[in-house]
């Protein structure tokens, strides 16, 4: 991994881009001389909060030390912000806790990019979660000189009820082209029982899912035949439609493409913000 640091060739074959990065985080820490503490993209592998874009092959750490002697091949090194930075153990490494760490990620993505990071520290089945009064305190601790507004943004757009990476990403699309926002994880009841959308208009009576990879295949398991979770999700959607609700379905192709997205959305009567 580094001079002094190794790992088995079996364990970093069969690690994901993920894994690896944690990996080399760990050779990093293992080595350092003086305190240092993951941040940034780093911290998010550590944690496993989802980001938009690939893991690095370079390692992010806070660094105290301001002297020379600070380039070193395969870690980046910042002192700014340590100071500030709330420093905990996670998974036996300092860390600078998920508050901090979401602000990082989000400070040099897109505001559409970092919705699905920040919305993961909030999100209500994570057991690491933060409330959104504590990520709103850590960004008045932060007090960034680059891009406040951009943080206060996201921030104040935050949620705790989207799903999904793809599901907050979805939202902040929604957003930035001027629609409506819908309604999250609105609940619905048959004699079945019931369900939630991911998103739901109530003036035009229409839910929205997002048909992410993920979602069909996170209850997979060796013995279930994907085609069986698929007809599932078809099964849910005729239950919907049978209460009178319309869906919409929207893929990563679409989200992703502004245009398609715009289509998708007016074809479907989402009306468009006041």
């Amino acid at each position: 991994m580094r001079r002094g640091a190794f790992v088995r060739a079996t364990q970093w074959k069969s690690a994901d881009a993920r894994e690896r990065h944690v990996l080399r985080v760990r050779a990093v820490i293992a080595l350092a001389t003086r305190p240092i503490a993951v941040s940034g993209i780093s911290a998010a592998a550590v944690y496993g909060m989802p980001v938009r874009d690939p893991w690095p092959d370079e390692v992010c750490v806070l660094d105290r030390w301001k002297g020379g002697g600070r380039s070193e091949p395969g870690v980046h090194r910042t002192a700014a912000g340590f100071t500030t930075a709330r420093i905990i153990f996670h998974d036996g490494l300092p860390i600078t806790d998920v508050a901090r760490t979401a602000l990082d990620v989000a400070r040099s993505a897109s505001f559409r990019d970092a919705m699905g990071s920040v919305d993961w520290a909030l999100w209500r089945k994570n057991p690491l979660r933060i409330s959104h009064a504590e990520l709103a305190d850590e960004l008045r601790r932060m007090h960034p000189h680059a891009r406040r507004r951009h943080l206060a943004e996201i921030v104040a757009f935050a949620t705790d009820l989207s799903d999904s990476f793809g599901e907050s990403l979805t939202r902040a699309v929604i957003w930035e082209l001027g629609f409506e926002l819908p309604e999250l994880q609105h609940r619905m009841c048959d004699r079945t029982g019931e369900m939630f959308s991911d998103f739901y208009w109530r003036s035009i009576r229409s839910t929205g899912e997002f048909d992410g990879k993920v979602k069909y295949l996170r209850a997979l398991n060796p013995d279930v035949d994907p085609g069986d979770v698929l007809w599932r999700e078809k099964k849910r959607q005729d239950r919907i439609m049978a209460l009178g609700y319309s869906v919409i379905r929207f893929t990563w192709n679409d989200v992703l493409d502004p245009q398609r997205m715009t289509a998708l959305l007016v074809g479907e009567g989402v009306p468009r913000r006041t």
